[in-house]
């Protein structure tokens, strides 16, 4: 069988969160505020009940049309921001995230709202959809991925200093569009705020 996506990845260590300089332990993120920044993004999972290799012809790769009728797909909240603050909540935190996301972004929004997750630093943009990545997976484990950006590339007109961000406070900056991450990263040294700034393998996809 496939092996199954997870849109949802654990944070890090129970015992420690933090990167970098700034050391911060499981027991401050309940008194603290921790502010996400980083993508929010819908996993379409597929599965393909074949393999890829028998309808893809190694001396035609340079002229490839492929189509694969799949047997189940589901769609899953995502997007390193989202797969933080996610677990954060789920850990008692105080947690904040900073993004962008599209008109699509209704039922993800609730699903944060119930977890307590302030959603106040999410850029809605009306004419985009929300990040997209489309994941095909065959039996023999190969994947076929498209993603599509979509409205996350506006996260980078949210500032933390719009929402408050404090010395009190500590940022993760998460993978997003690199021009975001930058910014809030140079918001956070001239604030003086703790920050950290995951890599992919640490933030979940």
């Amino acid at each position: 069988a496939a092996r199954p996506v997870k849109a949802l990845a654990p944070l890090v260590s129970p015992s420690r969160l933090g990167y970098g300089r700034a050391e911060v332990t499981l027991k401050e993120t309940n008194t603290m505020r921790v502010i996400v920044t980083g993508s929010l993004a819908y996993d379409y999972i597929m599965n393909f009940p074949g393999k890829f290799s028998d309808h893809i012809l190694p001396d035609k790769v340079h002229m490839l049309t492929v189509s694969f009728l799949v047997d189940s797909m589901k769609r899953m909240r995502g997007g390193t921001a989202g797969n933080i603050a996610y677990n954060l909540a789920l850990l008692g935190g105080k947690t904040s995230i900073v993004s962008a996301a599209g008109q699509d972004f209704v039922d993800y929004r609730n699903a944060l709202d119930k977890l307590n997750i302030d959603t106040r630093g999410i850029k809605l943009v009306d004419n985009e959809f929300t990040a997209s990545c489309f994941i095909n997976t065959d039996v023999a484990n190969n994947q076929i991925v498209a993603f599509y950006p979509g409205a996350v590339v506006h996260a980078r007109e949210v500032t933390l200093e719009s929402i408050g961000l404090t010395k009190e406070d500590w940022a993760l900056i998460s993978p997003t569009d690199p021009e975001s991450m930058m910014r809030h990263m140079q918001e956070c040294r001239r604030l003086g705020a703790k920050h950290d700034r995951l890599e992919q393998a640490e933030a979940g996809r």
